[in-house]
């Protein structure tokens, strides 16, 4: 029997890249390969949100490089954020395309897509409706939000509970709260049929364990920069420098 020929996870030439960058890129690989299974977990965020988040920071951290560099953070630290999070970046890639590939049926692959498309969508308008409700958004702030097919199903029926049950809250934002819990509802179904008769379920894909471990290294990475931009700009009369270190994308952003 025919086996998949292993996809490579080492680092493709970017856009305007020089071999310093590429050079982090490796060691951000290498780094994230070396961490021991127990410091590994999937992101706490999307990866786009991190990724943003990242890049974010790392802007931040150039504009006010002197000062934090005063206090002592490493005057790469820019620069190693942004290449962990390039780094993160063709990881994410791989996986989102392993799952893909180890779908048999093409529509079942585009049903996944608008699966996810449609968690992303509600979640958006749950929080928007929600936002003045602790019970709400605590349940919002629950959700599975991973990237496995089952957390996905799970997801789409608890949004479908959360638009029942929040009803006059969506109706407040002009939104049929019966028709999304029927929409969310009927989807969670076809892809539960569709995967009956597919292994997508149980995809275990070597690129996603390199994303989680990027993913790691990013956030503990932001967390370091952050860390100084606390104690360099604790003064500011305006919070102005101290702020463009603060706003995160928050979870399942």
């Amino acid at each position: 029997m025919a086996t998949k020929k292993q996809r490579s996870t080492a680092p493709s030439s970017l856009p305007h890249s020089t071999p310093a960058h590429e050079a982090r890129i490796e060691g951000a690989m290498a780094l994230a390969r070396a961490l021991p299974a127990s410091a590994v977990f999937e992101p706490s965020r999307r990866t786009t949100a991190l990724l943003r988040d990242a890049r974010t920071i790392a802007a931040a951290c150039r504009a006010h490089a002197d000062a934090l560099i005063a206090r002592g953070m490493p005057s790469h630290a820019a620069a190693d954020l942004v290449a962990r999070a390039d780094a993160l970046s063709q990881a994410q890639a791989l996986w989102l395309a392993d799952r893909r590939s180890g779908l048999r049926v093409e529509s079942t692959a585009v049903l996944l897509a608008d699966a996810d498309a449609l968690r992303d969508d509600v979640t958006a308008l749950a929080g928007l409706a929600l936002r003045k409700s602790r019970d709400g958004l605590e349940r919002l702030a629950s959700l599975r939000d991973g990237e496995g097919i089952a957390e996905l199903i799970a997801d789409l029926r608890d949004l479908a509970a959360l638009a029942r049950d929040a009803a006059a809250a969506f109706e407040d934002i002009n939104e049929d709260p019966g028709a999304l819990e029927s929409r969310l509802l009927g989807v969670s179904r076809k892809l539960e049929a569709a995967l009956a008769a597919d292994d997508a379920g149980q995809i275990v894909s070597s690129a996603k364990d390199l994303r989680d471990r990027l993913a790691v290294l990013v956030e503990d990475a932001i967390d370091e920069v952050r860390a100084f931009a606390a104690v360099a700009f604790r003064g500011d009369p305006d919070n102005a420098r101290r702020g463009s270190f603060a706003v995160l994308s928050p979870r399942g952003a």
